[in-house]
């Protein structure tokens, strides 16, 4: 219970906007972590879900909605995630060879023109995207928020990890295997209800469009095996920093595939 109390504090701590805790970074209090950060993207998803049900009576234009939409989950998770993102774009767009990329994701984050103007792309997508959103879309993809961490956990948790110097990764992997795919299953659970939650909403809009929350799910599979195929070919393996650029790119491509649906003339 006391590892499980630690990986809690831990996980708030380092990926939401909650006060930073003096506990050290290591395998003792980290070993749980991956089963808590996606109920980090339970809060955010409900966030947004009440958010949708109040901006029609505070707006009267798309556009601040959809820039709440974009920037609030960056909020609530202090930009861990975006670092990631920010970093491995970085490495990637670098053409460096894999030990030189792996060391710009060791490395602060120093810039690069390439990861700024990946950066801004992604938000003004992203507010672009949101402004399109119909309302009822906003109670499926927020559940994409538990999905991608979800996703994350579990490619920690099953994936080769790359060589790192600062072995920040293997400390959220538990020693005992029972504890490893025990987290593995909690992760997968999270998808399953996240999903049926998903088709459950998209099956009662006033005209049921299932279609949106499947769309949704084919668009964070997809991501999740182009993440992988990416970070085994220019990393050897998932790094944390690489596991951030998949949860941002995937928390796009979720309301872009839900979109798509809506927009679909069939």
């Amino acid at each position: 219970m006391k590892a499980l109390g630690r990986s809690f504090i831990m996980a708030f701590s380092g990926y939401s906007i909650s006060p930073k805790s003096k506990l050290e970074r290591n395998k003792e209090n980290c070993s749980y972590i991956l089963i808590f950060i996606p109920v980090i993207g339970a809060i955010i998803c409900a966030l947004i879900n009440r958010w949708a049900v109040l901006f029609p009576y505070m707006c009267d234009f798309p556009v601040l909605p959809a820039v709440v939409g974009a920037v609030v989950p960056t909020i609530l998770s202090a930009g861990a995630h975006l670092d990631g993102f920010f970093r491995t774009t970085d490495a990637l767009s670098s053409h460096k060879s894999m030990e030189e990329k792996l060391d710009i994701l060791n490395k602060d984050a120093h810039g690069g023109y390439s990861s700024i103007i990946v950066c801004v792309c992604m938000f003004l997508i992203s507010v672009g995207i949101w402004s399109e959103m119909p309302i009822d879309g906003i109670f499926v993809i927020a559940f994409g928020y538990i999905i991608s961490r979800a996703l994350y956990g579990i490619s920690v948790l099953t994936l080769k990890h790359a060589p790192s110097k600062s072995g920040k990764i293997e400390n959220y992997v538990p020693e005992k295997s029972s504890a490893k795919w025990m987290q593995v299953i909690i992760n997968a659970a999270y998808i399953l209800a996240s999903a049926a939650l998903m088709i459950k909403i998209a099956g009662t809009f006033s005209v049921p469009r299932p279609s949106v929350a499947v769309a949704s799910l084919i668009g964070a599979a997809l991501t999740f095996v182009f993440y992988a195929v990416i970070t085994y070919k220019n990393f050897g393996g998932v790094t944390e920093e690489s596991g951030g650029f998949f949860v941002v790119l995937c928390e796009v491509i979720i309301p872009i595939a839900a979109l798509a649906v809506f927009k679909s003339p069939i």
